[in-house]
């Protein structure tokens, strides 16, 4: 455990990737019966009576998802970041190398530049 965990971090990440996906289904298993009774509706069986069951599963369908974002970010942020490293490494190193030259040059004309405003300046004349 780190200074950014609550000591019931753990408990809490396991209940919300259990909790999640019981949601979206729910949700979906909504949503699924709105649109068949919705589409059912034009093959002759009269009024969708179901359809509102879409206005109650969309919403916790969403609901779903976003408690699974929550309870899988860490996971996917750790490999995402895994991925990722190697490259940005690779992509650092070979820039440091072709800038050499410059930040050489760059820093000669700092070095120059501070020698010269070192130097006692001429003498004024009266």
């Amino acid at each position: 455990m780190n200074n950014l965990q609550t000591p019931r971090h753990q408990q809490v990440r396991s209940v919300l990737r259990v909790v999640g996906p019981i949601v979206a289904v729910v949700g979906l298993v909504f949503t699924v019966v709105g649109a068949v009774s919705f589409f059912s509706a034009f093959g002759g069986g009269g009024s969708p009576r179901l359809f509102w069951c879409c206005f109650v599963g969309m919403p916790v369908l969403f609901v779903g998802i976003v408690i699974c974002k929550f309870a899988y970010m860490g996971s996917l942020l750790r490999y995402m970041a895994a991925e990722m490293t190697p490259v940005a490494t690779d992509a650092v190193n070979e820039m440091a190398e072709g800038t050499q030259g410059a930040v050489k040059t760059v820093a000669r004309a700092a070095a120059e530049g501070v020698r010269e405003g070192l130097r006692e300046p001429p003498a004024e004349k009266k």
